[in-house]
């Protein structure tokens, strides 16, 4: 099995385009419009039985292909036939990194595991916990968010960091709160959205007389002043809880703007 993603204003349109001129065989008009987290099959030029879902890991519009590895050239000459005219291009995966860590989106294996909760990566949303139906770790999850969580994923965001002549963060660097260590980052990239170097990692709160760990709650991680030390050297960052949502809403508005002129050409 390959995986293909597509994202961006640029895959919009392409699957747009596609929608009407595109070799489809086997796809079900009754998911449009697409909404986050669906899926289908379908069927590209000779292929069939890709899985479509409308996700991506940088925060982005688009879509990931589930394809059979026997049609993975295939699908991708297919896509980057029809895509020439819209300027598609390849993206490499430190530009797919330095996108996701910006949205603030976490990495399986690099920043959360299997011992990772979604109330402490901040994903709490997705669980749904009040439904009534039961799951594998409802119980535990339920205690969990009744007594608080001891480590909640954030993100930095370096301020006084010369992206020219410092050292850059990379993963693993500790982070100090008011002095104090509470943990270390587990990515980092440099934003070109926000021209800084953002670093996601645990904030964890322990105790300044037993260094026991206590619940770390969203006052806690606000209220808060912080230094990620980068080979020794300290440098003052912003904590968040969420994602810049201001700097992608203007970049979304942005992004329309486009959409809508291309489409009117």
């Amino acid at each position: 099995m390959v995986t293909v993603a597509s994202r961006g204003v640029t895959e919009a349109v392409l699957h747009s385009q596609c929608l009407r001129t595109w070799k489809f065989t086997a796809f079900r008009m009754k998911f449009l419009p697409w909404r986050l987290f669906h899926s289908t099959e379908m069927s590209v030029g000779y292929a069939n039985g890709i899985r479509v879902m409308s996700m991506t890991h940088t925060g982005e519009p688009g879509f990931m292909l589930y394809i059979p590895i026997e049609y993975a050239l295939h699908v991708y000459n297919e896509v980057m036939s029809v895509g020439q005219k819209y300027g598609i291009r390849n993206a490499g995966y430190y530009a797919l990194r330095s996108l996701r860590i910006e949205k603030f989106f976490a990495f399986w294996g690099q920043d959360i595991n299997n011992l990772t909760t979604p109330l402490e990566c901040g994903r709490e949303s997705r669980v749904k916990l009040e439904k009534g139906m039961d799951f594998i770790g409802r119980d535990a999850l339920l205690l969990q968010k009744q007594n608080g969580v001891y480590k909640r994923l954030t993100m930095f965001i370096l301020d006084d960091h010369d992206t020219d002549l410092d050292l850059w963060p990379w993963w693993g660097e500790p982070i100090y709160r008011n002095g104090q260590y509470v943990g270390k980052t587990t990515s980092s990239a440099y934003s070109y959205s926000l021209e800084r170097h953002v670093c996601l990692g645990f904030v964890h709160n322990f105790s300044e007389d037993t260094g026991d760990e206590q619940v770390v709650t969203a006052d806690f991680i606000n209220r808060g002043e912080y230094e990620i030390d980068i080979a020794g050297y300290r440098f003052q960052a912003k904590a968040k809880l969420y994602p810049v949502a201001s700097l992608f809403t203007q970049k979304r508005r942005k992004d329309d703007m486009e959409l809508s002129d291309l489409h009117g050409k």
